[in-house]
């Protein structure tokens, strides 16, 4: 009985013995985490200091400090200047991005509609809006062989509310007559308005002012014509709105105002020899 009773003293005393030493290797691993935890924590908040809050971009988003300092290098920069040649380029750009460019190589025509309207080439459809219930869009050679070549009209639907009917350009030319036929009109003697000079492309052009009233319809337009390479060009251009007895309720548009944009067309036309005599000069 003793002799358990002594080996059981001993196995509690060798156990009493073994706990502190547990415990001080406990403390001293804590001890040692705690450290590298607080040294880690003093050097970021070091660096934080040192280096400031990181700049924000104006959409909230960070950048570094080398993006904004090149952003500043070049802010401070000054521009270079443009050369003339890319200027040149970009304009010519920016014009092909708001116009619509036509062509015509057989009579040597190209000029630059502006963008959203609607170029059409050749003859005018059947459903054509024209000049509402005036009529069709005319040309005006004094004899009946010109050939249309392109008309350009705006969009359905602009305007909406408004007296505005159509407004239009058009370009046509005869080939083979003489330019003393190309200086007469077909336009009655009532119709034609004050005489129009206007240069177009270095030539110039000759013609008049017209303007009709019918159905409640009222139509203000210019007809040009100029001769050279063996052909007589004519360019036309008009307002159809309706009239004032059918205007009561609509908003009222200029059509002075409305030639005055479509007069500004024409500083983009020009004309060449048409192809074949370029062909046949170069043969």
């Amino acid at each position: 009985m003793f002799a358990g009773h002594k080996n059981f003293t001993q196995q509690m005393q060798r156990q009493s013995n073994a706990e502190p030493a547990a415990r001080t290797v406990s403390m001293n691993a804590a001890f040692v985490a705690f450290s590298c935890a607080a040294v880690l924590y003093a050097l970021s908040w070091l660096s934080g200091c040192g280096s400031g809050p990181a700049p924000q971009a104006r959409d909230g988003k960070k950048f570094s400090a080398a993006s904004a300092n090149a952003r500043l290098v070049s802010e401070d920069k000054p521009a270079s200047t443009m050369s003339g040649r890319k200027l040149t380029v970009e304009k010519m750009a920016q014009r092909a991005a708001i116009s619509l460019q036509y062509s015509n190589e057989e009579y040597g025509v190209a000029f630059d509609a502006p963008k959203g309207y609607i170029l059409k080439e050749g003859d005018l459809p059947e459903m054509d809006r024209g000049l509402g219930y005036l009529g069709s869009i005319p040309m005006h050679f004094s004899m009946p062989n010109g050939v249309r070549l392109v008309t350009i009209e705006p969009p359905v639907g602009v305007h909406i509310g408004s007296n505005f009917v159509n407004e239009f350009v058009t370009l046509s030319a005869q080939y083979g007559e003489s330019e003393a036929a190309c200086r007469e009109f077909n336009i009655p003697p009532d119709l034609r308005g004050t005489p129009v000079t206007r240069t177009i492309d270095s030539l110039e052009f000759h013609g008049f002012a017209e303007a009709t009233a019918a159905s409640m319809h009222e139509y203000s337009g210019r007809y040009l014509h100029a001769f050279t390479n063996d052909t007589c060009y004519e360019v036309g251009y008009g307002v159809a709105t309706v009239g004032m007895q059918g205007d009561a309720h609509l908003k009222h548009i200029d059509p002075i105002e409305l030639l005055r944009r479509l007069d500004k067309i024409l500083d983009s036309v020009r004309i060449n020899p048409p192809d074949f005599e370029r062909n046949s000069a170069t043969d």
